[in-house]
């Protein structure tokens, strides 16, 4: 489907590059009011100089979903309450998630502290105030107000709470936007839906955690299983690790997490086996890993059967860990000799 991909390809829509440098900051001001928020307005804060100002901003859009991600120097901004419609972004959701540097975002009397890894919502029918008080990047993602509203019901107590980037669910939307976002413009439209509903619906479970209260619309499938593969990569290294732990992790019971992994043709423990042989199995190939004990490696990769993993090891590769990590110590010093 080219038409979708030439859709989806992430541009650059603005750049200071080029731009003399005393007129850089007023463009990057009516780039935003003329594309985005007809009543933004913004300031340099405590600004050294023009001629050190730079932005620049770039898009994907996915489907009904907008990515902008925006890069500038430390600035502040207000957006009032729009006299009308007419561009459709000013009645809609936005998600602000700081990649570098930190920012404030006020709206509706409170103040979100964003540091990396950190996110929050805000709603742009009602007034919005910015403040960067240094360079930053962030990920700013357009929600369509139908797509959210139905998630989550009255939405005016969670704006401008951050969600902190070191909780659970903070965590998974960011890793999620860092994993998956660069490739949405590459995958067929219905797997991209597919993803960005797993995505909407992270969001909205964190914030509901603001207030307390389960979304309105319970958590797909997909989601769930997102989650529960998250929980179980972040403990694999622990011989421990039972169904029980995750289940209770995502909030199901043991016989619906593993009915989700039926549904993806595997089981739990299954699934765990597979991914710590092949953590195994990429840190037997690591060269900085080469004076480590294969036996401590595979403690580390959470086994503690060592004789069942050398079989089950020889049965799918052909070969016993320790003859498999000298096959790619052999090879490592021709590769370095032929480049002599």
């Amino acid at each position: 489907n080219m038409s979708f991909m030439k859709a989806n390809v992430m541009r650059n829509i603005f750049t200071t590059q080029d731009i003399p440098d005393l007129e850089r900051f007023g463009a990057f001001r009516d780039i935003v009011k003329g594309r985005f928020l007809s009543s933004y307005e913004c300031g340099m804060s405590a600004p050294p100089s023009q001629s050190r100002f730079y932005a620049n901003i770039t898009e994907r859009r996915v489907l009904d979903l907008q990515f902008l991600q925006l890069e500038s120097n430390g600035h502040r901004a207000t957006s009032s309450t729009p006299r009308s419609q007419g561009m459709s972004q000013e009645g809609d959701f936005y998600i602000e998630l700081q990649r570098f540097g930190t920012s404030q975002l006020s709206q509706d009397g409170r103040t979100a502290f964003l540091r990396q890894g950190d996110f929050c919502f805000f709603d742009m029918s009602r007034p919005v105030t910015w403040s960067f008080d240094d360079d930053y990047s962030l990920f700013k993602i357009l929600i369509p107000r139908e797509k959210f509203s139905s998630r989550l019901g009255n939405t005016q107590n969670l704006t401008a709470k951050a969600i902190r980037g070191n909780s659970v669910t903070g965590a998974l939307v960011y890793s999620f936007i860092l994993k998956y976002v660069p490739f949405l413009d590459a995958i067929p439209p219905l797997h991209a839906q597919h993803l960005a509903d797993i995505l909407l619906n992270l969001i909205a479970t964190s914030l509901s955690e603001l207030s307390m209260t389960a979304p309105t619309q319970s958590l797909g499938h997909s989601t769930l299983f997102y989650i529960a593969q998250q929980y179980l990569e972040k403990h694999l290294s622990n011989p421990q690790l039972s169904v029980n732990e995750c289940a209770s992790a995502c909030g199901i019971s043991v016989r619906s997490l593993q009915k989700l992994f039926q549904e993806q043709g595997t089981s739990v423990n299954r699934w765990v086996q597979q991914q710590r042989l092949e953590r195994y199995k990429a840190a037997l190939m690591n060269p900085l890993m080469a004076d480590k004990n294969i036996t401590q490696i595979a403690y580390d990769c959470g086994f503690n059967d060592i004789s069942n993993l050398s079989r089950r090891f020889k049965a799918e590769f052909m070969v016993t860990p320790s003859e498999y990590r000298k096959m790619h110590a052999v090879r490592r010093p021709h590769r370095a000799a032929a480049m002599a």
